[in-house]
C-alpha cells in the first residue's frame, strides 16, 4: 500500500530533481506517521498492561486479607497486653472486649485492602469503560456477608446476650467466619470469595498476556 502511494506521488511530480526531494520528504512524513502510530499503540498496550497488573494485585490483596480476618486461630499477641494473663491467655473478664479488639484489628487490614481495590477499580473504569464497574460487585457482596457474620458473632459473645443464634444462623456465621482451607469441603465461603476474585482474572488476564 505504501509503495503504491509513493509510485503515485512519483508520477504526479514528474521526472526532475525536485521529484527526488519531494519524494524523500513524503517518505519521511509517511514513516514518521507510521512510527507515531506504532508508538501510540505500544504506549497504550503498556498502560493497559500495568493497570491490569495493579488492579489484579489489589484484588489478590483483598483475597489474602479475607483469610487473615477469617483465620481460625487467635494468637496471644493479638490481645492487648493488659488483657492477657501470665501465660498469655485472654483473661476471662476481657472475653468479649479482647475478642472485639482482635477482629477490629484484623478488619482494618481488609478495609484498607478493599479501599485500595475500590480506587483501582475506579481507574479501571476510566481505562476500559463503565462495563468494568460490575466486576467488583460480587466481591463487595462477600465483604458485606463477612461483616454481617462478624457482627453477629461478636454480639453473641457479649455477656448477658439475650438472643441465642439458631443452629442455622450459627452454621452460617461459622462458615463465613472461619477459613478452613482452599479444598476443605465444609468451607463453602472461601470458594465464593475466590469466584469473586476470578471475575477480575477473567477481565484482566488478557491485558497481561498480550
Amino acid at each position: 500500500e505504501m509503495l503504491n502511494i509513493l509510485q503515485t506521488i512519483w508520477k504526479c511530480l514528474g521526472n526532475s530533481s525536485d521529484q527526488i526531494v519531494a519524494l524523500a520528504a513524503a517518505c519521511a512524513a509517511c514513516f514518521a506517521f507510521l512510527g507515531l502510530r506504532t508508538w501510540r499503540k505500544e504506549l497504550k498496550g503498556k498502560s493497559e498492561y500495568q493497570k491490569a497488573k495493579d488492579v489484579l494485585k489489589a484484588a489478590y490483596k483483598v483475597r489474602e486479607a479475607f483469610k487473615r480476618v477469617r483465620h481460625a486461630a487467635v494468637y496471644s499477641y493479638e490481645y492487648p497486653e493488659n488483657m492477657r494473663d501470665q501465660h498469655g491467655n485472654l483473661k476471662k473478664e476481657f472475653a468479649h472486649e479482647g475478642t472485639v479488639h482482635v477482629y477490629e484489628t484484623r478488619w482494618k487490614v481488609l478495609d484498607q485492602a478493599f479501599r485500595e481495590l475500590e480506587d483501582q477499580a475506579l481507574e479501571a473504569q476510566v481505562e476500559w469503560g463503565p462495563e468494568f464497574q460490575e466486576v467488583i460487585v460480587p466481591l463487595r457482596e462477600r465483604h458485606t456477608d463477612l461483616l454481617i457474620a462478624l457482627q453477629r458473632f461478636l454480639e453473641s459473645k457479649k455477656e448477658g446476650y439475650r438472643r441465642e443464634l439458631s443452629k442455622e444462623e450459627r452454621q452460617d456465621v461459622d462458615r463465613k467466619m472461619y477459613y478452613l482451607g482452599e479444598n476443605f469441603r465444609n468451607d463453602t465461603f472461601t470458594p465464593e470469595i475466590n469466584k469473586a476474585v476470578d471475575e477480575f482474572e477473567k477481565h484482566l488476564r488478557p491485558y497481561i498476556k498480550r
